[in-house]
């Protein structure tokens, strides 16, 4: 009996988090619409060149671009020190450490919590708009009418490689920070969202910089932002 209870608090604590966001939408239709976007939430794997197509579109678009800055605001706005958000961020979380964690760390707010709060700032700075977000799960929190969901893609094994260099790190290692990078992302998307990240039906527009090079990888978000949100 007492060994099923983590499980069952933490499928608790979940649950109330999916209801929380629920009538969060459905509350939504009966208020005034709240201006949005326009926005671009780029989601990336670890090695695709992300990180800098980001950069790029932000000085493209002249937006302001939040990568760590959504976990930074996020420890701000709660009053938490941003290292102990850090076990959340873009991760998955263990049933027994979640279970575990706010008796050992008082302070550790739950991965329950943490999604609420992550959520509650990615809206803020949606509604604020002309922003590039990267990761955390923008495009499944946003409403995608107002913005472009991208999608940063490269094969694992030319990414372990990129990762070997820009690290300066040996290959065997750097192919391990991916594969580990990329289960991450997935356990931290379905446990979040209940969605799996590399589902093209999550994105408007999936890409390849290093194949493609960041100029065309640009304008071809760029092509794609103006078409569809008319700006």
């Amino acid at each position: 009996m007492t060994s099923t209870r983590p499980g069952v608090e933490l499928a608790d604590r979940q649950g109330r988090f999916r209801e929380m966001r629920r009538r969060a939408t459905e509350g939504s239709s009966a208020r005034p619409a709240q201006t949005e976007g326009p926005w671009i939430a780029l989601s990336r794997e670890l090695g695709s060149g992300g990180g800098e197509l980001a950069v790029h579109l932000s000085a493209a678009l002249g937006w302001r671009i939040y990568d760590r800055e959504i976990l930074q605001a996020v420890a701000a706005e709660t009053r938490r020190d941003a290292s102990t958000l850090e076990r959340f961020d873009e991760k998955g979380v263990r049933t027994f450490v979640e279970y575990l964690a706010p008796f050992v760390l008082p302070t550790d707010p739950g991965q329950s919590r943490y999604l609420e709060d992550l959520t509650h700032v990615v809206r803020r700075l949606g509604r604020e708009g002309r922003a590039v977000l990267v990761g955390r799960g923008a495009n499944f929190i946003l409403d995608p009418e107002y913005g472009l969901r991208v999608r940063a893609v490269a094969p694992a094994a030319e990414r372990a490689e990129a990762v070997a260099h820009d690290m300066g790190l040996k290959l065997d290692e750097a192919r391990r920070r991916v594969a580990a990078s990329d289960t991450a992302q997935r356990e931290f998307a379905w446990q979040a969202f209940q969605r799996e990240i590399e589902d093209p039906a999550g994105y408007d527009l999936v890409v390849h910089p290093r194949a493609l090079g960041l100029p065309a990888a640009v304008a071809a978000i760029l092509a794609a932002a103006r078409a569809k949100l008319d700006f």
